[in-house]
């Protein structure tokens, strides 16, 4: 399993990528953490008959540059390697139907983070059945499921943070499922989010991927946390948990060798 990182920034559910604002910096430390994917929005037009209209993404294999000024020579030498191929695109989408004709159109599937596990599994189908009609192969290494991730040392401030009032993560959410009671919307918050302890959470982590039956990338939905330092932190454990366990796997699957 693939970590990607994906920034959202205040709003009506907008959804763009790492290169600017309260994200930026996260992005830095998810790169020098590991995480191998980071999205941006693709800016160029449209000729599909998508009619969800969600924002594609770019795919990137590292981190976007920062916006502003960039040297198109140096003394009178064009300087090379500052473009940057923009891989291949995902469409964020919460409903199946939305999969299904991203799919035939041959995006790769990107699952947002209000989806719950029941309707997450029903984007795979979607996308089964979508690749099917464009002629292409379902593979579940191209599925991307995003989630909010909040990992702390003390469970219950871990849960204060996602839950709070003021939470951006309960924002977006809420701005999601307009009309939402505040009791559907905590049931969402607690189907959708990981969070809690490092264990906890890869608990959690764990019996998503099971019930599942394994999707390719876990993207971190990120958003502009009050508590920067709190979020930071966050990240930081949560990559260490991940490493560690792939780590885990890695060591069992070297003994057994050794031992054939």
């Amino acid at each position: 399993m693939k970590l990607g990182y994906l920034f959202i920034p205040p709003g009506p559910g907008r959804i763009t990528g790492p290169g600017r604002g309260p994200g930026s910096d996260r992005s830095g430390l998810a790169a020098a953490l590991g995480f191998s994917e980071f999205y941006s929005e693709d800016t160029q037009p449209r000729f599909d008959d998508d009619p969800h209209g969600a924002p594609l993404l770019r795919i990137l294999p590292d981190r976007p540059p920062a916006t502003g000024p960039r040297l198109a020579s140096v003394d009178g030498v064009p300087r090379r390697g500052a473009a940057r191929t923009p891989g291949p695109l995902a469409a964020p989408a919460s409903c199946p139907e939305a999969i299904r004709t991203q799919s035939r159109q041959g995006h790769l599937p990107l699952s947002a983070c209000w989806a719950d596990t029941d309707t997450l599994a029903q984007h795979w189908a979607a996308h089964v059945t979508g690749s099917t009609h464009g002629a292409r192969c379902a593979r579940r290494t191209d599925w991307r499921i995003t989630r909010t991730v909040v990992v702390d040392d003390d469970p219950a401030r871990a849960e204060a943070l996602v839950k709070a009032p003021g939470s951006p993560c309960r924002t977006h959410f809420a701005a999601q499922m307009p009309g939402a009671d505040a009791a559907t919307l905590e049931a969402r918050l607690d189907a959708c989010v990981l969070f809690g302890t490092a264990a906890q959470v890869m608990a959690q982590l764990d019996a998503l991927q099971a019930a599942l039956d394994g999707f390719g990338t876990l993207v971190l939905a990120d958003h502009p946390w009050a508590d920067a330092a709190r979020a930071r932190r966050s990240m930081v454990l949560f990559a260490d948990a991940v490493l560690q366990t792939h780590q885990s796997h890695t060591q069992r699957k070297l003994r057994k060798l050794e031992l054939a």
